[in-house]
């Protein structure tokens, strides 16, 4: 077991220090990208690095792959894609690893495709729901997590269910945060809804002008949606509390960021973050499985924090890359791309695969089956796997389809 008294970082040095140049020319290579440092969204980039490691740790204690051991490197994209694509190119052409997992931030995940499709390395797309990320229909591109068009459809069916009239989304300018714009807007056309919206860069953390002007607005949003990542979605939610916009009786928030699933979230918010939705692609312990409560317990127990959405899709993608290499019986990329595309595993969140669909060109190599949920914190220091689900209503907790402070 990783011992929990150490840094994520100390833990990924250990691992790395670990491997001697003996070992290193017996092991197979897996890469791993994340943002692990500003602007990117850092504690969702050591969420999918924390996951990766807890397994290739069971991997290795189990024997490793094709009798080597694995040796996990994982690279910082700070969440830029210039960054992104120089660190993909060090993975597969310096590091020579057999396939790459993970990132956050879509506009990251678009940009290493095609580098992905150069060295004929295999990516499998962690954190990253923009559809072009998959709609560019790129051999060497999986993803096992949402897309805009899949997530936030259902995210707009919770809508029309609650009942919503006046939707006003604030997001950031990427191709994510456009794409929560077109998905909402779309879905919600011929409700009787409104939905208007407003853009930002990234790298903004005043929203002070656009939430006063929602504030004074007639009439005033029975619903903010809040796109963005990283510490300024945060931010932002704690801005829209202190101005007695929201959550309030008048106007819920929904977070649409994965920042809002963190410990972190409730050290910003404190108490103002009760009645906050979130969106997560699944959540631990749904499914009730074997694996999921196994991958449970050794994150808490190596992190002292608990497990979520997140961290099982960075665990989930080195797994399914170990199970294609299993099932190839060999580490050669083009091997192991042949295996993902038959691939079927059981993972933290369900059987994964990855269809050959090509329309609409986002379900290509899309695992079209990712848990989504609508969920609301009740309590202070919630997870979110204690949180309320609000949606979908086959697997809700409460009757209530909202609830109000």
């Amino acid at each position: 077991m990783i011992s929990k008294w150490l840094s994520p970082l100390a833990i990924t040095a250990t691992l790395a220090l670990a491997v001697t140049p003996a070992l290193a020319q017996n092991s197979i290579k897996i890469g791993g990208i994340a943002p692990l440092s500003p602007p990117g969204g850092v504690q969702t980039g050591e969420s999918l690095r924390d996951g990766m490691l807890i397994a290739v740790e069971e991997i290795n204690a189990s024997g490793g792959l094709l009798g080597k051991q694995v040796e996990l490197i994982v690279e910082d994209t700070s969440g830029v894609p210039e960054k992104g694509v120089a660190a993909f190119e060090r993975l597969a052409s310096k590091e020579q690893v057999v396939a790459v997992t993970g990132s956050a931030h879509s506009a990251v995940c678009s940009a290493v495709g095609p580098v992905a499709e150069k060295y004929g390395t295999a990516f499998i797309a962690g954190e990253c729901w923009s559809d072009s990320v998959t709609a560019a229909q790129i051999p060497e591109v999986f993803r096992i997590t949402v897309a805009n068009s899949l997530v936030y459809t259902v995210a707009a069916d919770w809508v029309k269910e609650a009942g919503f009239k006046n939707i006003a989304i604030i997001s950031e300018n990427s191709d994510w945060g456009f794409g929560i714009i077109d998905v909402f807007t779309k879905n919600l056309e011929n409700t009787g809804a409104k939905v208007t919206s407003f853009t930002a860069e990234r790298t903004v953390s005043d929203f002070t002008p656009q939430l006063l002007q929602l504030k004074r607005a007639n009439p005033k949003p029975d619903l903010i949606v809040a796109g963005f990542t990283g510490s300024n979605l945060l931010l932002m939610l704690r801005q829209a509390y202190d101005l007695g916009l929201a959550p309030s009786s008048d106007t819920a928030i929904f977070a649409a960021g994965a920042d809002v699933l963190e410990p972190e979230f409730w050290n910003v918010m404190g108490d103002a973050g009760v009645y906050v939705i979130g969106n997560p692609a699944g959540l631990p312990g749904k499914p009730d499985t074997p694996l999921s409560r196994t991958f449970g317990a050794a994150y808490e127990a190596a992190y002292n924090r608990p497990a979520n959405a997140v961290a099982m899709e960075g665990y989930d993608g080195v797994m399914v890359i170990a199970e294609a290499i299993k099932a190839a019986g060999s580490a050669d990329p083009e091997a192991i791309q042949s295996a993902l595309r038959d691939l079927k595993w059981n993972g933290t969140r369900g059987e994964i695969y990855f269809p050959d669909t090509k329309e609409p060109a986002w379900k290509f190599q899309q695992w079209p089956e990712v848990p989504i949920f609508v969920i609301q914190y009740s309590k202070p220091n919630q997870t979110p796997a204690d949180a309320e689900i609000l949606w979908p209503r086959s697997q809700a907790t409460t009757d209530a389809l909202i609830l109000k402070p």
